[in-house]
């Protein structure tokens, strides 16, 4: 009984191990041939490579060459970079000027010349514009408009027109906003000359001043003089003199009229009458007076002016006196100026009773030095003084002065 269990087991056992044994020959048949195809396709791979020549190898290919003898340039070094600020400033330079200045094209043209007709170049402009420095507006722009037509090709034409704009407004009463620009504060037509106030001579022109002189001769003469002028209109004016003459002390009051005093053509024309008061002797005189001056565009200003007057003494027994005079002052530059005058008196040139008349020549020369500028454009607080060295020419009747020293100093209001 015991035999038939273990006899089942057995039989069970053989019945499972079969399909295992049919797996294994399975993978083992397989796996040959897997074998087998594998080296099918190697050998034709191996049967695809063609059998040509042997190879060839040059043993020179496989030697190294020879080192690099040539000097090598030292390396280039980076220059430093500025560190770059964290922090960037967009606040304005206070040193910087916000007006750009496009002065450049006037720098090249000034050597260059007029290629063709109706072209101009910058020397060309700037003479015109110094030509127009002191004309009227009216003047000025007729100029200008003389010059579009002449030199219509002109480089500077935006200029021109612009000028001409502001001519317009100013001629016309009317502003615009921005005709302001580069227009003159004061016209020319009422600009002062502040011509050259002479010293021993009288002032020829309407200006308000104050003029103050001190005359230290040899062996035995001191005198002076203290002139004040207050021009109420730009040709009208009148002043005092307070000083000394040949026949002694003198109160001197008058008025004076420019009938033409232009600042475009540096012209005056003054006519003007005097009451001398004499002290010492005590007798009363009429002076009337009659002045030219012209001034020429030499350096800073040559002033050249000539008067006469006469003397009419209300005194019994006198003559006409008669006064002439000529004066020229230079300035070379704004500080200094340069100046002569030469003067002559004259009395008794047809009294019957005197046969031998009374005449004095002088003549003086100087420097002039511009002590205080002026304040404004009419040149107003301006300071010149100066000193001067006298010495008669010619006399007949005087001989306690035999030259002397002058100083001088005109203020203008």
């Amino acid at each position: 009984m015991r035999r038939l269990p273990l006899l089942s087991a057995c039989l069970f056992s053989l019945v499972l191990s079969g399909p295992a044994w049919a797996a294994d020959d399975d993978e083992d048949e397989a796996s040959t041939e897997s074998s087998k195809d594998k080296k099918k396709k190697k050998k034709s791979d191996d049967d695809d490579i063609p059998m040509g020549d042997e190879l060839k190898v040059d043993e020179a290919d496989f030697k190294e060459d020879p080192p690099d003898t040539t000097p090598k340039p030292p390396p280039v070094e980076d220059e430093a970079e500025e560190p770059e600020s964290d922090d960037l400033d967009f606040t304005d330079d206070p040193d910087e000027d916000d007006d750009l200045k496009f002065d450049e094209d006037e720098d090249v043209q000034e050597s260059v010349k007029p290629r063709g007709p109706g072209e101009d170049t910058a020397q060309i402009y700037r003479d015109t514009q110094k030509k127009c420095k002191d004309m009227t507006p009216d003047e000025e722009a007729l100029t200008w408009e003389a010059y579009l037509k002449k030199y219509p090709k002109t480089l500077f034409k935006d200029r021109i027109e612009e000028r001409m704009d502001e001519l317009g407004a100013l001629m016309f009463g009317e502003r615009v906003p921005g005709s302001d620009k580069g227009a003159r504060a004061v016209d020319a037509a009422q600009r002062e000359l502040n011509f050259a106030v002479p010293f021993s001579l009288s002032s020829i022109d309407t200006r308000s001043h104050v003029s103050l002189g001190v005359q230290w001769g040899f062996p035995a003469w001191f005198g002076g003089k203290l002139d004040a002028e207050y021009a109420f209109m730009r040709q009208a004016s009148a002043h005092i003199l307070l000083g000394r003459d040949f026949a002694g002390a003198v109160v001197q009051p008058g008025a004076k009229y420019a009938l033409l005093k232009s600042s475009r053509t540096g012209t005056l024309l003054t006519a003007g009458l005097d009451v001398k008061i004499n002290t010492g002797p005590t007798f009363v005189a009429f002076r009337p007076i009659i002045g030219f001056g012209q001034r020429l565009r030499v350096a800073k200003g040559l002033d050249l002016s000539a008067q006469i007057a006469a003397d009419l003494e209300t005194r019994a027994d006198s003559d006409i006196r008669w006064s002439a005079g000529f004066n020229a002052e230079l300035r070379p530059n704004e500080i200094i100026a340069l100046f002569w005058e030469w003067s002559w008196d004259a009395k008794y040139l047809s009294h019957p009773d005197v046969d031998d008349s009374f005449r004095f020549f002088t003549t003086t020369f100087g420097l002039k030095f511009n002590a205080i500028k002026p304040k404004n454009e009419q040149g107003g607080g301006r300071l010149d003084v100066g000193v001067g060295a006298a010495f008669p020419y010619a006399t007949n009747y005087w001989g306690f002065y035999a030259g002397g020293v002058d100083l001088m100093g005109d203020y203008y209001l």
